[in-house]
């Protein structure tokens, strides 16, 4: 730290827009003239004038770019497993178990050189002149793709089925949670629960629609969701090594 700098930090509750949290550091400092934000990949950092804003006052003060910060941590995020991901993994897998829709994919080069990603009868082709890191890169997007054209509909049947009025519905590569609720009812599911058992992706759709009526997590919340998942408690604790089940190159 700069002379003339001083510290604070806290964490940063972004969970209504689907980005869990995040560290946020604000940084006063005597050459500051404007408020400035810095996205990395430790967190955020918010520049400000000496003595200006007390600390209890940040958190509104960032409101409104809170959806702004949570498209940046993820950027950020994507292009840190792109440039690693030839450390993380030798080459691209051979087969993707996507077990949340019993689909198991082979991963195999294209016929031609000219041919493009494509996807058909259980084979993932991929072009013969990609490098590791588009191979990972391509894989990942298939698999968002994959994921905003399966999941919404396994949402949607669920809200139904329960009597729940959806807002939206979005599906991402989210940094850390997989899934969140808004106050509006609009869901954001992660791409990655493709690779969950479908029990585990049954128990955080019914957890995120019992949002719609109970945006905390109090006991009528947790009594809410027995309801519709009897097997809450064994499925959240399951839930817990769910990251174990997502390939490195997918994270």
């Amino acid at each position: 730290m700069a002379a003339g700098e001083t510290e604070e930090r806290f964490v940063l509750d972004l969970g209504p827009l689907g980005g869990g949290s995040c560290l946020c550091t604000v940084r006063r400092s005597v050459r500051a003239r404007r408020l400035r934000l810095i996205v990395n990949g430790t967190g955020l950092t918010l520049v400000v004038p000496m003595g200006h804003p007390p600390l209890r006052e940040v958190d509104a003060l960032l409101e409104p770019h809170k959806a702004w910060i949570v498209k940046s941590l993820e950027r950020v995020h994507i292009s840190s497993v792109a440039r690693h991901a030839g450390d993380v993994e030798e080459a691209p897998p051979k087969r993707i178990l996507l077990r949340a829709l019993g689909e198991e994919w082979r991963v195999v080069a294209a016929d031609s050189p000219e041919e493009r990603l494509s996807a058909k009868d259980g084979f993932l082709r991929l072009p013969q002149d990609f490098r590791k890191e588009e191979a990972f890169a391509a894989l990942r997007r298939w698999v968002l793709l994959r994921a905003r054209r399966a999941l919404p509909p396994l949402l949607m049947e669920l809200a139904m089925e329960h009597g729940l009025a959806v807002g939206g519905v979005s599906v991402k590569a989210m940094r850390s949670r997989w899934g969140s609720c808004s106050s509006k009812g609009n869901i954001s599911l992660n791409s990655r629960l493709l690779f969950l058992p479908p029990n585990l992706v049954r128990h955080v759709l019914l957890h995120e629609l019992c949002h719609i009526t109970e945006m905390n997590h109090a006991r009528t919340f947790h009594d809410r969701l027995r309801e519709m998942d009897p097997e809450a408690e064994r499925h959240a604790a399951e839930l817990k090594g769910g990251w174990g089940l997502v390939p490195r190159w997918a994270r």
